[in-house]
């Protein structure tokens, strides 16, 4: 996974024994609020078939391994992320079916689809989302690689718990 174009790369916390996460792997933040306090203050590794619309909060594309003790645990750290801009940071990723998208016109046929990350043998690639929720939008293709490159919606870089 590749980050295209202008995004910033800034700090987050990681808290220990979090998922271990590695460089090009996307980050979320999953926090609920009592009276505009957080009830969390680090960012995770994505899970499979996110982010969606409304649920998660999208933060970028991990820059950097997270750090480790010597037995491999997570502990808690200042890690950092490459955080896009909406609509306009392109994220490079295969897709998920390299058949869907290894000729020209199947590829243009993709643009402007709906995708989520797909996690396939320790690798995120992009998926077609279940529901016109899912986080990303196709707006380029490299058909040689099967590879897309989606925008992060607005709404999956801002809280969700708004209403």
């Amino acid at each position: 996974m590749k980050v295209i174009g202008n995004a910033p790369n800034l700090p987050f916390r990681v808290a220990a024994s979090a998922t271990r996460g590695y460089v090009g792997e996307p980050m979320i933040v999953a926090p609920s609020y009592t009276t505009g306090t957080s009830s969390v203050n680090t960012i995770v590794v994505l899970t499979d078939d996110l982010p969606v619309l409304g649920t998660d909060q999208f933060v970028g594309i991990a820059a950097k391994d997270m750090e480790v003790d010597s037995a491999g645990t997570v502990v808690a750290h200042r890690t950092v992320a490459t955080v896009p801009r909406a609509n306009e940071t392109r994220i490079r990723a295969k897709v998920t079916t390299a058949s869907t998208a290894d000729t020209e016109t199947e590829a243009i046929g993709l643009l402007w689809d709906i995708y989520v990350f797909d996690l396939i043998s320790s690798t995120y690639t992009w998926k077609p989302a279940a529901a016109d929720t899912g986080g990303f939008t196709a707006r380029w293709y490299n058909y040689v690689k099967s590879q897309l490159d989606c925008v992060a919606d607005a709404r999956v870089l801002t809280r969700v718990d708004i209403t």
